[in-house]
């Protein structure tokens, strides 16, 4: 089949038509589209971040207001030799208290670490002492914890460590 000039241009117009439609409606109006919902998403983004910013500074003031009204030491009169101690004579258990030895740390990271040896605790004495670590206002973490049931006496004997992150 022999087209003439003029069938010729005309198909080669329908055909450019159709790629032009095809190029615009599937490719750029799509991206142009999402170009769209992005800017919106990084907007909406953008003010949710500023509001957790906004509460995480309500928050911290709160806390510190907290901590000055309690009277809590602040970093640097803690110690966690004196705070085991404390916690200790608290709880009416020092006498039962082997040792107490600070470990150090030789990766020279900010961390003190205490072991601790107690001989013939009460299981309700444990549990006393494990929550008064776990609710001190400081970053304390226990850490090899062995528990020793004395079957004669239904006493427990326990040797663990404490470390101080900060």
């Amino acid at each position: 089949m022999k087209f003439s000039k003029r069938e010729k241009l005309l198909i080669g117009l329908g055909a450019l038509f159709v790629a032009a439609f095809i190029l615009v409606a599937g490719v750029l109006i799509p991206l142009i589209e999402n170009r769209k919902d992005l800017a919106e998403v990084v907007i909406s983004q953008d003010s949710q971040l500023k509001q957790v910013y906004e509460l995480s500074a309500k928050i911290r003031s709160v806390q510190n207001l907290s901590k000055e009204s309690q009277g809590v030491a602040t970093d640097k009169d803690f110690t966690l030799f004196g705070f085991l101690e404390e916690l200790g004579k608290e709880l009416g258990i020092n006498e039962r208290i082997e040792y107490m030895k600070p470990i150090g740390d030789v990766s020279g990271s900010s961390k003190e670490s205490v072991e601790l040896k107690i001989r013939g605790i009460y299981q309700d004495d444990l549990i006393g002492l494990l929550y008064g670590i776990d609710s001190c206002p400081f970053n304390l973490r226990i850490k090899r914890l062995n528990i020793k049931r004395i079957e004669r006496d239904k006493n427990l004997d326990i040797t663990f460590q404490v470390v101080l992150y900060g």
